[in-house]
């Protein structure tokens, strides 16, 4: 097949909008992985969403969307620049900052890409296992980082939004801004607000993710099968999202009582499962811990530390009602069913 020959707008436009058959569907996808290379196809890419009127065909847009992330998706990302230190600084284009962040920014980048037409200076900021890292945002939000997170941001924002990419746990204290909203792109969740105090986990190698509300108000975008719209929370709400079956659960706590982690290393855990505690604490105390029976992972527990708890004392606690065994050997943590 040849892939050589330019393809008219109207061809591309036919492929996003599925009005083609499959071999032209394939033709168009084998052009497209061909030049992804090419500094043109940035432009290209603004065009075909800008084509798709949001106000009057938002599935259409969505669409485009998932066609071009689906593009994207199937090419191997650039080799990364070496690492210096946790922080780094890149002056890159916007579409190489979209491979290497590794924090399902590619299509949201694109979608905003009339706001980085030019290359500009990014950031990137990480906290190790067993580290927390607390940054000032050049609007002046402050953001606290959980242990095993990665956050990428221009150092300078734009006129019209402060976008931020993020991988693990962060809070953040946003700086209102009516004419800017604050945003958030952490794997299939976008966080919006304009001011406000909020927390958002969303961990790759977790199965779910959640955003906790502790002032102010923000909406919540989900990119799921089936899942449109987007979602509005109030002051002690808790937005809970399993990765693995898009299924929602919303909880709720005391705003005024949050044991919010980034003060006193404390821990504030609303109907979580052992599961999501254990990997909670491997990453904060940055030492292994082991289930060796996978039921009790499922074990749902209501709990906050708020005396800055050792590893040890923070399981005997979760354990009162000895529903598991607990034995260290050397480094490693086991948790199994109880002795009898």
């Amino acid at each position: 097949m040849d892939t050589k020959k330019n393809m008219s707008r109207e061809q591309l436009l036919a492929y996003m909008r599925d009005n083609c058959t499959e071999a032209e569907a394939q033709q168009v996808r084998m052009w497209l992985r061909e030049r992804l290379k090419d500094p043109g196809l940035d432009q290209l890419f603004s065009d075909l969403l800008d084509a798709t009127e949001t106000e009057y065909d938002p599935e259409g847009k969505e669409r485009v969307r998932r066609k071009l992330d689906s593009i994207l998706a199937a090419c191997p990302a650039p080799n990364s620049p070496p690492r210096s230190g946790n922080l780094r600084r890149w002056r890159w284009s916007l579409r190489i900052i979209e491979y290497a962040a590794a924090v399902a920014a590619v299509v949201l980048a694109l979608h905003y890409r009339h706001q980085a037409n030019t290359p500009r200076e990014w950031v990137e900021v990480y906290a190790g296992m067993g580290e927390r890292r607390e940054i000032v945002l050049p609007d002046s939000t402050h953001v606290w980082l959980n242990a095993g997170t990665k956050l990428i941001y221009p150092k300078q924002f734009n006129r019209s939004m402060r976008q931020v990419y993020l991988s693990g746990e962060m809070f953040a204290d946003v700086r209102r801004d009516e004419d800017r909203p604050f945003i958030v792109s952490a794997d299939r969740l976008e966080v919006k607000v304009l001011g406000t105090q909020f927390n958002l986990k969303s961990y790759q190698e977790d199965a779910k993710s959640e955003v906790s509300l502790v002032r102010g108000k923000v909406s919540v975008g989900i990119k799921a099968s089936k899942m449109n719209g987007k979602l509005t929370l109030a002051p002690g709400d808790i937005l809970r999202f399993n990765k693995t079956n898009n299924h929602i659960d919303f909880l709720n706590f005391d705003p005024d009582s949050y044991a919010n982690w980034i003060d006193n290393n404390n821990f504030f855990f609303v109907e979580q499962t052992l599961g999501d505690i254990v990997a909670d604490l491997r990453r904060h105390f940055a030492v292994e811990i082991v289930v060796t029976d996978k039921s009790l992972c499922d074990e749902t527990y209501y709990a906050s530390f708020v005396n800055e708890e050792s590893l040890d004392e923070i399981l005997d606690a979760l354990n009162k009602d000895r529903l598991f065994s607990v034995r260290r050997e050397a480094e490693v943590y086991y948790i199994s069913p109880p002795l009898k």
